[in-house]
């Protein structure tokens, strides 16, 4: 039987003693371990759905008259106070206005980072070379996390990955939590990256490596493991399952993992008695994507099953997902990420940029892509979902929204095809559990912590472009915490609005080249067009500056550029 009809047959068929050979079969032929296949099979049954795209949501406006199969949703900026009721949803200021952290002594903080992506879009390849006395054609990019590197005090490279070990170390010292564990997620590609981290003499730890530090401080900081995201086929031009092309479906497997969890007692970690199992989910090449004893705090005393992780949007957050409540007509109010191709479908492009952004608006949750999960909580209540409806049927419940990814590729016959990636958002695998709860139960299960903008760096500082890169550690608008290895914003209230029109800037090698020694504290708004080098310049305010095509032009004569426009 050819893959594709095995495939098939497996969807098709419900004799459970045939449908267990075929996925010995297809296990095999797929080369997948049980939670990538469980993923693959998720997605592809919704691409086979002829529902595959779900409703079209359309954001509310008064403008607007809905066509039919048209559902309304209220980005929370604007969404009336009735609305708003169906989100549970608490602001991080509370949480320090209140200050308790005792609950959070009972937690067992089980942290998980996101390396298992190589975000290729940010050429590292010139800046490891030179980093490491190599030549470029020897390297081989991994994770951000574990290919962007700082100097210490003493001297050493230390990447960011590493001082995220570092900061579990400082928090376990200073008896945060019961427990720190820490969890690796990664891909073939980064493995071994991460890896050779944890098999590195740690810095100021009398010469252990981590992995000998951690097994020495157990059971109060545990080395878990790791979760592995493989490659999964593609849909090719004729709509079929193709192995031309494989490609990694996106972070909701990660989603989908914690949630396996929690009816799967193998897959997480055993607490002892009285302690509470509080996961985090946070982005790999983010410093600030782990929450704070404030928030385990909330998480364990209020007992909030999941928590997703939204800030303030502002002027930088023009494209990413923001939290709405959907409003079908027959049905109950649910919650869902609006992002913006969606809006761009429905003619709302510009309307979903503005929203938050305009006088009058509410505040807009945009999505951290940190997601917490208290499975003291979770795990009795997602037990009876399995037992009530059956794994199968649970992993297509929460089987995030497809996003279908269009990517064009030369064959090895030489002809040139398009591949459609099958991927999805973690943000939607729990807000789907969630409708689906709401729906059975009648309760929500996913709660909303809004963190504003003057803390917005403390928990959400990820590393998009090169200059994210430097302007956190290379600039003095942040500085680095070598007790707490925690990035402090100099000047919290506001983060500058930065465009670099010219692919120069996407290498690592040429930005930190180009800003090197320059002073970013005062900048507000800076936008370059063309190849610029700034060495030790002082920007504050609105800088435009625009370089003549062709070769790099190099900045000379000022010391400081505020609210101006310049030619070079």
């Amino acid at each position: 039987m050819q893959f594709r009809e095995l495939l098939d047959r497996f969807l098709s068929i419900t004799d459970m003693k045939e449908k267990s050979s075929l996925k010995k079969e297809l296990l095999e032929a797929l080369q997948l371990d049980e939670l990538n296949f469980s993923y693959f099979i998720t997605l592809y049954k919704k691409f086979k759905s002829p529902a595959k795209h779900g409703a079209k949501l359309v954001i509310a406006e008064a403008s607007r008259h809905l066509q039919e199969g048209d559902i309304e949703v209220f980005p929370t900026a604007i969404a009336p106070k009735e609305i708003m009721k169906e989100l549970p949803a608490i602001h991080y200021d509370r949480l320090k206005s209140d200050g308790r952290t005792n609950a959070a002594k009972k937690a067992c903080l089980w942290i998980k980072k996101m390396q298992a992506g190589t975000g290729t879009s940010m050429d590292r390849t010139q800046y490891l070379a030179k980093l490491n006395k190599v030549d470029a054609s020897s390297i081989e990019m991994g994770a951000k996390g574990t290919d962007l590197f700082v100097q210490a005090p003493t001297g050493e490279q230390l990447s960011i990955a590493e001082l995220q070990l570092l900061q579990a170390i400082s928090d376990q010292k200073r008896n945060e939590y019961s427990s720190i564990i820490l969890h690796d997620i990664v891909s073939r590609e980064t493995e071994d990256g991460i890896d050779n981290i944890w098999n590195k003499k740690a810095y100021n730890l009398d010469g252990q490596t981590y992995a000998e530090y951690f097994a020495a401080q157990n059971p109060k900081l545990v080395h878990y493991g790791k979760t592995l995201q493989a490659k999964i086929p593609t849909i090719d031009d004729q709509t079929q399952v193709s192995f031309n092309r494989i490609a990694p479906g996106g972070h909701a497997l990660f989603g989908v993992d914690a949630l396996r969890a929690a009816y799967k007692d193998e897959l997480r970690p055993h607490v002892k008695a009285g302690e509470v199992l509080i996961s985090s989910i946070g982005n790999g090449e983010d410093l600030s994507s782990s929450p704070d004893a404030l928030m385990v705090n909330w998480m364990v005393e209020k007992e909030i099953p999941i928590a997703m992780v939204t800030t303030t949007k502002t002027g930088l957050d023009l494209k990413g997902g923001q939290v709405g409540i959907v409003v079908p007509k027959s049905s109950s109010p649910y919650v869902a990420l609006v992002e913006k191709a969606q809006a761009e479908t429905a003619g709302q492009g510009k309307f979903f940029e503005e929203l938050g952004l305009r006088e009058g608006d509410r505040e807009a949750f945009f999505n951290t892509n940190m997601v917490l999960i208290n499975y003291n909580v979770l795990i009795p209540k997602i037990k009876k979902a399995v037992a009530d409806i059956g794994e199968e049927s649970f992993l297509q419940v929460i089987a995030p929204d497809l996003i279908l990814n269009h990517k064009k590729q030369k064959d090895s016959d030489g002809k040139q095809r398009t591949y459609t990636q099958l991927e999805g958002a973690m943000g939607s695998v729990f807000l789907n559990l969630d409708h689906f709860w709401r729906k059975n139960f009648g309760a929500p299960l996913v709660h909303i912590l809004n963190v504003g903008p003057e803390d917005r760096t403390r928990f959400f500082s990820p590393i998009k472009t090169a200059f994210d890169f430097f302007i956190q550690f290379f600039s003095d608008r942040f500085k680095l915490d070598w007790e707490t290895y925690r990035l402090v914003n100099q000047r919290p209230e506001c983060l500058p609005q930065v465009t670099l029109q010219d692919s120069f800037y996407s290498d690592v090698l040429n930005t930190l080249e180009a800003f090197a020694g320059c002073q970013m504290k005062e900048l507000d708004n800076l936008k370059i067009q063309g190849k610029v080098k700034f060495n030790d310049i002082s920007f504050a305010g609105k800088v435009e500056v625009e370089a003549e095509e062709g070769l790099v032009r190099d900045f000379a004569g000022e010391k400081e550029l505020k609210d101006c426009k310049v030619r070079v």
